[in-house]
């Protein structure tokens, strides 16, 4: 029996989008569980009993889910159209979606409340000490 070329290209992209939807996309911060720069982080993104929230993660995508759209649409029909793969679409997904909460943290830095604060505290998000923004990422897991 001859192989009908349209149902085997149907077939590859249907194969395409299942292992895509299987995917997910973290993105956020490196460190390990209880690291000093995971809680710092945490107390920006949430507030605790002493600051107040500060997101940046959130307020990122919030702050830009048209783009984010964009993204993940033009991934998506790369795969369909057979430009790309269902892992290489997620990475590239990932990557531009880290690029977007560091744009966001370069743009929205918290600025301190006196002139006090100006002269002893900086900005935790992106200066020396913590260098929150730098460790911005992403990593692809399969969904459970």
């Amino acid at each position: 029996m001859a192989s009908n070329p349209i149902l085997d290209d149907f077939n590859k992209i249907k194969q395409a989008c299942k292992e895509l939807s299987g995917k997910k996309v973290l993105v956020g911060m490196v460190g390990g569980d209880g690291s000093d720069i995971l809680k710092i982080a945490h107390a920006h993104e949430y507030g605790d009993g002493k600051m107040p929230e500060r997101s940046f993660i959130r307020a990122s995508f919030d702050a830009n889910a048209d783009e984010l759209g964009k993204i993940v649409s033009t991934e998506i029909n790369k795969v369909l159209s057979k430009k790309t793969t269902p892992s290489a679409a997620a990475n590239s997904i990932g990557a531009q979606a880290s690029q977007i909460v560091q744009n966001f943290i370069d743009t929205n830095r918290v600025k301190p409340q006196s002139d006090f604060s100006k002269k002893t505290q900086h900005t935790t998000l992106y200066e020396t000490g913590t260098h929150i923004r730098d460790r911005i990422t992403f990593k692809v897991v399969n969904k459970e």
